[in-house]
């Protein structure tokens, strides 16, 4: 195997099942009206809709601020109680800028970076936090394939 071969497979691998679970969010948003977006199933449950805020946030926060360093500042709280919904289509466009911050940031690191120890301590390694923010992403748009069921597609 060349010398950073490995690295770039991870990378591409990483990337390529980030903009899978991408389209598959958007694919499910996309068959919803704006009401079903956005209707708590439960009271104490969430929306797609604000999933998907969450999702961005995550992204935007983990590895677009604390790798990527683009001064994103999370507000974690509001993405799961933002009464003051975005449209249809800056909700779309929050999450496909989320996912290109993913692909710029994940594309460019160095095998030591991805070593290297992550900002957020609980995740150890770069890469381990890489790993399991595709994994929170891809529990999430499981979550959201339930809750069409319960918001009545």
């Amino acid at each position: 195997m060349k010398n950073g071969s490995f690295a770039e497979a991870v990378r591409s691998t990483l990337i390529a099942e980030m903009e899978e679970l991408r389209s598959e969010v958007r694919k499910v948003g996309e068959g919803l009206t704006d009401e079903q977006l956005w209707r708590r199933p439960l009271e104490q449950s969430n929306s797609i809709g604000h999933l998907m805020l969450h999702l961005c946030g995550n992204l935007n926060h983990f590895v677009g601020a604390q790798l990527g360093h683009t001064a994103y500042v999370r507000e974690r709280e509001r993405e799961f109680t933002e009464s003051n919904f975005p449209s249809r289509a800056q909700l779309f466009e929050q999450l496909d800028n989320a996912v290109a911050t993913f692909r710029r940031v994940v594309g460019q690191l160095t095998e030591e970076q991805m070593l290297a120890p992550h900002p957020s301590e609980r995740f150890g390694t770069v890469l381990k936090a890489l790993v399991h923010i595709v994994s929170h992403f891809a529990l999430h748009r499981g979550q959201m394939s339930y809750i069409v069921r319960l918001v009545g597609t």
